[in-house]
């Protein structure tokens, strides 16, 4: 596996570096999760460590930076749950860049992004069993992708006033790397051009009520392995909706998350191929935010996931079938330690069930803790 820190440091220096002319920000976490699933898998058990760091900054008055990477630590038990039966995977992770310049200030931007693999690129064959964990839509890790070969992006955005709302659009191009993916294997593997589009409304329609209503079009090219097309993998429709409503001293929010892929694709955003058939994902969630003691926040949140997808025996098509649901429930203590600086402890378990690939689901169970550092300058 690859491991390219000197990267990953050079990236952040280069920021931390640059004239900062504005607010500047940097978050960074400590996070810890662990689930134990029931029989029928390649795994008993899986557990993650992550460290993400992103830094921001604005470049004078019409353009922000920002850069963001991380270290991650996977471990896995086979299904005997013994140690000997496991693996271990660590590293940096890939190191994203974005540029924003505003070219019509609160009007009209463009967006310039890039990754560096900086990340774990390539994985022995035995270790696969890791990346379709990683892979779960139900679980949510907080680092799902280890690594890749690299990709470079550029894009547009734009809003327009409706009364007390905003009407946005925005468009996106990526362009991935070609990139070997299996530890001792010729074949190499360059995921397609992927298209976004996407469009939304935001504003306040009511006293203390804000409303966000958001839809996504993506649209990727063939895959590409030795050069062969490996299949175009369908359209994706992603939608949001979200209200919060302040109460009192604090606010309540009810969201709507619904994505759906319309053909099989191989994943292109985590170390190596793995497919994810056609499917459709469903969040439901709320969360508040509640102001305790003196200048401390406690922000309680529950979300529940259902995904429906085709099997992957029948090549990853065909009609959608039950595929897992989990409800993930707890709440973060945001607490400020000084002028621009807040702590934030993450505590929240989840429990339900994770598809086999076959129709049939099992059992999982598990927890997600850590702190988080907020600085803003």
């Amino acid at each position: 596996m690859k491991r390219t820190p000197v990267v990953w440091l050079g990236l952040f220096f280069l920021a931390s570096a640059l004239p900062a002319q504005g607010q500047v920000g940097v978050n960074t976490a400590v996070l810890f999760e662990r689930y134990s699933f029931g029989s029928g898998l390649d795994y008993s058990e899986v557990s993650e460590l992550s460290l993400p760091l992103t830094f921001s900054t604005r470049l004078g008055g019409r353009a922000a930076f920002t850069v963001s990477s991380g270290i991650a630590r996977v471990e896995l038990l086979g299904p005997s749950g013994e140690p000997q039966d496991g693996k271990v995977i660590s590293g940096v992770v890939d190191t994203e860049a974005r540029l924003v310049l505003d070219l019509v200030p609160d009007r009209f931007s463009m967006l310039l992004t890039a990754v560096a693999p900086t990340g774990m690129e390539a994985l022995d064959m035995e270790e696969g069993a890791v990346l379709t964990a990683l892979s779960s839509q139900v679980m949510g890790f907080s680092t799902g992708s280890l690594g890749g070969g690299g990709r470079a992006g550029a894009g547009f955005a734009g809003a327009f006033p409706l009364g007390e709302m905003a009407l946005g659009f925005a468009g996106t191009y990526t362009h991935s790397l070609a990139y070997n993916p299996v530890v001792g294997r010729d074949a190499e593997w360059r995921p397609g051009g992927e298209i976004r589009l996407r469009v939304g409304l935001e504003g306040t329609p009511g006293p203390r009520t804000y409303l966000r209503v958001a839809g996504i079009f993506a649209n990727r090219q063939a895959d590409l392995i030795d050069g062969q097309d490996f299949g175009r993998t369908g359209n994706q429709l992603h939608g949001y909706v979200a209200v919060n409503q302040g109460v009192g001293a604090g606010s309540f929010t009810l969201y709507l998350m619904d994505s759906y892929r319309s053909a099989p694709q191989v994943e292109a955003t985590g170390v190596g191929a793995v497919l994810l058939p056609k499917g459709n994902l469903l969040s439901l969630g709320a969360r508040a935010e509640i102001p305790v003691m003196e200048r401390a926040t406690i922000l309680p949140q529950v979300e529940l996931r259902r995904l429906s997808e085709a099997l992957r025996e029948a090549d990853g098509d065909g009609p959608l079938k039950a595929a897992g649901s989990t409800v993930r429930a707890g709440a973060n203590l945001k607490v400020p330690v000084g002028e621009g600086v807040a702590l934030v402890l993450e505590g929240n378990g989840l429990f339900g069930n994770v598809g086999k690939g076959d129709g049939t689901t099992t059992d999982v169970s598990g927890f997600r803790g850590g702190l988080h550092l907020e600085i803003r300058r």
